[in-house]
């Protein structure tokens, strides 16, 4: 899908898109527009999923 499409597609505009592929950098809202799009919506299920700790340790583990 070339860079003008997904801009259409996602109503996202074209500079904002050709900056995401150069940078990396994107709004959260043109994201989500564009996960849409690519039918990728369900990766931010696990992108933002809670771990479960039992204890503050492993909170302090995980950062280590």
């Amino acid at each position: 899908m070339s860079q003008a499409v997904l801009s259409q597609c996602s109503d996202v505009s074209l500079g904002s898109v050709k900056r995401f592929e150069r940078t990396g950098e994107i709004s959260l809202s043109s994201l989500i527009k564009i996960a849409f799009v690519l039918d990728c919506e369900d990766d931010f299920d696990s992108l933002f999923a809670r771990k479960g700790y039992s204890s503050i340790q492993e909170v302090i583990d995980e950062q280590a």
